[in-house]
């Protein structure tokens, strides 16, 4: 089987990232895949980082964007997608990194027929050291929307759809993103290996949990619209496997 898909667009968006962005560049850069172009775009970083991955990144496969103006993480990976012109466009954020075979084994997916692909992840922060899994290698949509498995954005890969897909500037813009490629293609192949180590930093906005509870709940009015009985079965079930996750790995 040919498992060649043509280039994969990468898109990485960067602020005030100078300690961890080298490792996560370094990680595409190791990549067994070797036919990718990463679009590392600066979001108005107040600290070196422009100058230090100019200075460091010198990958003809690089391309590297700066934005005027800070326009938040959602704003600036639309920056990317529109830079981007490949038909396969993975994500990574500059606080994480691949395991080496994470975009060979997506793309052997993606040529088998499978359009939307995720993996397994380590997930690591100052108290937490876990290996995310699940049991099945497909996630379904309804099971995503019951939050059963929480995605790692960096362990996404697709084919971008015909009428494209870019984010929305709200809360919890990663959860909108997914539901769109989950209403297009309807199930996500889950590759089974850990290939994504995940650091989630102590200052993640994704760890207010009231503020992310709020987001949530009005993502999933913009979804439903004028079903509240869906709204809220959907809600139950994010803060019900909301504290399971928490619960089996603090």
């Amino acid at each position: 089987m040919n498992n060649h898909v043509g280039t994969v667009g990468i898109v990485m968006p960067m602020y005030n990232a100078r300690q961890t962005v080298l490792r996560a560049v370094q990680s595409v850069i190791n990549q067994r895949y070797a036919d990718w172009h990463l679009y590392l775009i600066n979001d108005k970083s107040t600290d070196d980082s422009l100058d230090y991955v100019r200075e460091h990144c010198q990958d003809a496969r690089i391309t590297i964007l700066d934005n005027a103006v800070n326009m938040g993480a959602a704003e600036t990976r639309n920056v990317g997608l529109r830079a981007a012109k490949e038909e396969i466009i993975a994500f990574l954020d500059s606080d994480d990194e691949w395991h080496a075979d994470k975009l060979q084994q997506q793309v052997a997916a993606i040529a088998a027929g499978d359009d939307f692909v995720i993996t397994e992840y380590h997930y690591k922060t100052a108290k937490a050291d876990h290996d995310i899994t699940y049991t099945k290698p497909y996630l379904q949509q309804e099971n995503f929307v019951k939050k059963q498995y929480r995605i790692c954005f960096s362990s996404v890969c697709f084919r971008r759809p015909p009428q494209g897909i870019f984010f929305q500037r709200k809360g919890h813009e990663d959860f909108l993103f997914l539901y769109e490629l989950f209403s297009h293609y309807k199930q996500a192949r889950l590759i089974q290996s850990i290939l994504v180590n995940y650091y989630e930093l102590g200052d993640s906005l994704s760890r207010n949990k009231n503020k992310a509870a709020k987001w949530h709940l009005e993502l999933l009015r913009i979804i439903y619209k004028n079903n509240p009985l869906k709204i809220y079965y959907y809600y139950g079930w994010y803060m019900v496997n909301g504290v399971l996750f928490t619960l089996k790995h603090r």
